[in-house]
């Protein structure tokens, strides 16, 4: 991996730290990068779900987990994506996806796809 490319890679890295503490309270090993491929990026949180969410969800209530997301992430969109788009210097798409291992190691997995 070029210079370049590893600060372009700490960029990313260090805004989806700032977004997961400003949610969550987690620090920066709960985040990490890779780049793929040119235009796709890919971002993995650990522990994304706080130790109430975690509770909701073993005692089966994940229905009040999904409203709280419904608030919360266009909340954050709001806050971070011209913060993103200036740091990928591009517009993007992104998906996401929750993998759901074993509880407390839960994890978002972020997809951002520059070629737009």
């Amino acid at each position: 991996m070029s210079e370049t490319e590893f600060e372009y890679q700490e960029k990313i890295r260090r805004l989806a730290v700032k977004i997961v503490k400003h949610y969550r309270g987690k620090g920066p090993e709960s985040v990490k990068v890779r780049l793929e491929y040119k235009p796709l990026i890919i971002i993995e949180i650990r522990g994304i779900l706080s130790s109430l969410s975690e509770i909701l969800l073993k005692e089966g209530a994940v229905h009040l987990i999904t409203e709280y997301w419904k608030v919360l992430k266009p909340y954050l969109e709001r806050e971070f994506i011209a913060e993103i788009i200036e740091t990928l210097g591009s517009p993007f798409t992104y998906t996401w996806k929750i993998e759901d291992p074993t509880p407390g190691e839960r994890a978002i997995i972020i997809q951002l796809n520059k070629s737009v």
